[in-house]
């Protein structure tokens, strides 16, 4: 475990370099906010209550992002553990062939 003091968005560039393992972070929505374009995977843990106001999962201004779901996992009394992977963007420069008979 490491405690980002500074800039965490370079932190996460520097350890996504590296080999290795996956990230998990932990901080909040304005942490995921700053980190959004750097996150590949989101697992989230969805409970069926509701407790309050409840807090921004992205807590700020951004452009939208696409992530498609990857692997749902069900828990006693209805909670998910639900899984998106980061869904690629398509190449503009790219050109897709026709399906023959098309």
């Amino acid at each position: 475990m490491e405690l980002v003091v500074g800039d965490a968005v370079e932190r996460v560039r520097e350890l996504k370099r590296e080999p290795g393992l996956d990230l998990w972070l932990v901080g909040g929505g304005g942490l995921a906010h700053s980190l959004l374009p750097e996150i590949d995977r989101l697992v989230l843990k969805v409970t069926p209550a509701v407790i309050g106001a409840g807090v921004p999962l992205f807590d700020g201004p951004f452009t939208p992002h696409s992530f498609l779901p990857a692997e749902e996992i069900r828990l006693p009394g209805g909670v998910r553990v639900v899984t998106y992977d980061r869904q690629a963007a398509a190449d503009p420069d790219e050109t897709v062939e026709p399906a023959a008979g098309e």
